[in-house]
């Protein structure tokens, strides 16, 4: 019999079948953990997103009409990319605010890289502000990278266009990489001496570390030269760096109000920051999101909210390439640096009131297309 072939068959058969059995039975195992693993994430995710508690609705200042030629002149360069999974919604905010604030003039939005690719962030700007009926505010798509030349940069080319049309008057606002900054340069020499002001967001003092966890500099490390160009621009300049964006981290508190407002531009930060929120709640265990970009906005229109320090800058561009900013601690130089948000209640509600003007705005602008009273005009 142990000469038969069938027997040593039979045999094999049988062995197969009971390996077979005890893998389905690991694979069983595994499918069932893998299930449970997953089902307990999104539960843990959707109480991050969702449990946020209850807020009465906040008091939020009406705010004043103020007479265009009291309007500080603004361009937002920025890299959007609000409403995209695993991507930051700081900017988005801050042009949200920029809208909304009264005494703030938008001429146009130039879009670079650095939250995203920049063909990202230009199609989310362009939608969010067709979405809200501003196809007046012009959104010119910048460089894709540090590398490129400036005479192919739309941005660069209408910002060049625009400050030389109005010198010392517009405030730049840069947020993202400063690479559509150098390539205005580029194209004209004296184009930092024709700004009011320039605002950046970037640059770090020391390590950045977010409740135990190191997190790296993304604006002036996309493109050092930019960055030395920009800090060092013969204008007065303002730079909020990372340690102070961290001093505006927004919470739970700070969500359940927003949802207490329910007006529909709330409505649509909610949604749109939600899942951003719920990531940053779980990964950095500190209640939500950094305001990053808000801290450079901000003080052109409540510079009370803040703390400030007049410091000379020494960094080099090799320093820059991670973002570090140096500063002489004995000398006392040009540009004013944020150093934390002093009024953080002030701080929120002041984005509150600016969003639930934007919503007033927006719909006397679909009430009267037309005639609205305090239309912007384009810079298309």
């Amino acid at each position: 019999m142990l000469r038969s072939p069938f027997f040593w068959i039979a045999i094999a058969l049988i062995a197969a079948g009971i390996a077979l059995t005890a893998t389905l039975g690991v694979l069983y195992w595994l499918v069932a953990g893998f299930v449970a693993a997953v089902l307990t994430f999104v539960v843990v995710f959707l109480s991050a997103a969702y449990a946020v508690g209850r807020a009465e609705p906040p008091q939020v200042t009406r705010l004043r009409k103020v007479p265009r030629s009291e309007c500080v002149s603004v361009i937002y360069d920025c890299d959007l990319a609000m409403g995209h999974p695993f991507r930051d919604v700081d900017a988005g905010l801050a042009l949200l605010y920029l809208l909304g604030e009264t005494r703030v003039n938008l001429l146009c939005v130039t879009t670079t890289y650095g939250n995203g690719p920049t063909r990202m962030t230009t199609r989310t700007t362009r939608r969010l502000l067709d979405r809200l009926g501003y196809d007046d505010v012009a959104t010119l798509p910048g460089a894709a990278g540090p590398d490129e030349e400036p005479e192919t940069n739309r941005a660069a080319r209408r910002l060049r266009e625009i400050v030389s049309t109005q010198p010392g008057e517009i405030v730049l606002i840069a947020t993202g990489s400063m690479t559509n900054l150098k390539h205005a340069a580029a194209l004209d020499p004296d184009f930092f001496k024709k700004l009011r002001g320039l605002h950046l967001m970037g640059g770090i003092t020391g390590p950045l570390v977010w409740n135990g966890r190191r997190v790296a500099e993304l604006n002036f490390s996309l493109d050092p030269e930019a960055a030395y160009l920009a800090i060092h621009a013969d204008c007065p300049v303002t730079i909020a760096t990372g340690q102070a964006g961290l001093t505006a981290i927004f919470r739970s508190p700070q969500f359940a109000a927003l949802q207490a407002l329910r007006d529909p531009i709330s409505r649509l930060i909610a949604r749109k920051t939600r899942f951003w929120f719920a990531l940053m709640r779980l990964w950095f265990r500190d209640g939500g999101f950094a305001m990053w970009d808000s801290v450079a906005v901000l003080p052109l229109s409540h510079p009370e909210l803040f703390e400030y320090e007049r410091v000379h800058v020494t960094s080099t561009r090799d320093d820059l390439r991670t973002g570090r900013l140096m500063v002489d601690p004995d000398r006392r130089g040009p540009v004013r640096l944020v150093r934390s948000v002093r009024d953080f209640d002030g701080f929120i509600l002041a984005h509150f009131a600016a969003w639930r003007h934007l919503w007033r705005h927006v719909s006397a602008r679909r009430n009267n297309p037309h005639g609205c009273p305090g239309r912007r005009k384009s810079s298309k």
